[in-house]
């Protein structure tokens, strides 16, 4: 019924610190053994360093102007950034060079972002036997057709799929308290006391950065992946499942890490049949 990738490529090494992405590969071998699993570097890295020497440095400019016009300028338009700026074209030049770079909070379109990922795969992997997950330090975002804006996106699933570590963080929403103590705190200027004051009140009730929960968070994130790529489904409605599509953080921290099951029913059935192993929340 399912067709098991025979190959699963996780990247972000070296850029990526936290989710640990070995720990990321383990848990996937543990469930899935007959596939070949590894942790490469950074997506583009992996694919530029396979490209004649000649050529490099003009496909570094022309990616770096495709990734310059997928930004999101406007939450509230459809429209990207079809004419970039020099300046924007040459920090995604630099991003490339040093993938580390820290981002400066610059949104994506999500599909577009995976579009231009899509074409740089080498051919020889653009096949099902092939799943591309590719862990991201940059924020994405998607365009809704129910309210016409852009919002923050944790992951964008298909071919290859995207996990956004800053987006696991931004786009589920915060306890409502949240936006409560910040609208009262930027009506004084002080948005920052806001944020001071909702972590020391609600601590642990949402991810952050550096978070130590982080790598079990995303055990979820690999899995939905996975079900996408062999049943077109990454999400489950159950709200203990790990592959519930948790639109705020409570239910992001209760379906990863505080459920008393891993996975529903269904799921649970899917994996221990076909894929022989059941991880127990440690």
């Amino acid at each position: 019924m399912y067709n098991i990738p025979s190959f699963i490529h996780i990247y972000g090494k070296g850029v990526i610190t936290n989710p640990d992405l070995e720990k990321l590969l383990l848990y996937l071998k543990a469930l899935l053994p007959e596939s070949t699993i590894d942790v490469r570097t950074d997506f583009i890295s992996y694919f530029l360093n396979q490209s004649d020497s000649e050529k490099i440095n003009d496909e570094i400019d022309l990616l770096a102007e495709k990734l310059a016009g997928i930004r999101v300028l406007d939450y509230s338009k459809q429209k990207l950034n079809p004419d970039p700026l020099y300046a924007e074209i040459d920090y995604e030049r630099r991003k490339i060079l040093n993938p580390a770079t820290k981002s400066i909070g610059v949104f994506y379109d999500s599909f577009e972002l995976q579009n231009i990922f899509y074409a740089i795969i080498s051919k020889g992997e653009r096949t099902f036997s092939h799943t591309h997950i590719v862990f991201t330090n940059q924020l994405i975002a998607a365009w809704d057709e129910d309210d016409s804006r852009y919002h923050a996106r944790s992951s964008v699933y298909g071919f290859p799929s995207i996990i956004s570590t800053a987006g696991i963080i931004e786009a589920p929403a915060k306890p409502r308290e949240f936006y409560l103590l910040k609208q009262q705190y930027g009506m004084m200027g002080r948005e920052d006391l806001a944020v001071a004051e909702f972590k020391k009140k609600f601590e642990g009730r949402f991810i952050e950065y550096n978070d130590p929960r982080m790598t079990e968070v995303c055990k979820g994130y690999v899995l939905q992946a996975f079900f996408f790529h062999i049943a077109g489904e990454p999400f489950c409605e159950d709200k203990g499942c790990r592959l519930f599509n948790a639109h705020w953080q409570e239910e992001l921290i209760y379906s990863q890490l505080e459920s008393p099951y891993e996975f529903c029913e269904k799921h649970a059935m899917i994996i221990e049949r076909k894929f022989q192993a059941l991880i127990t929340k440690q």
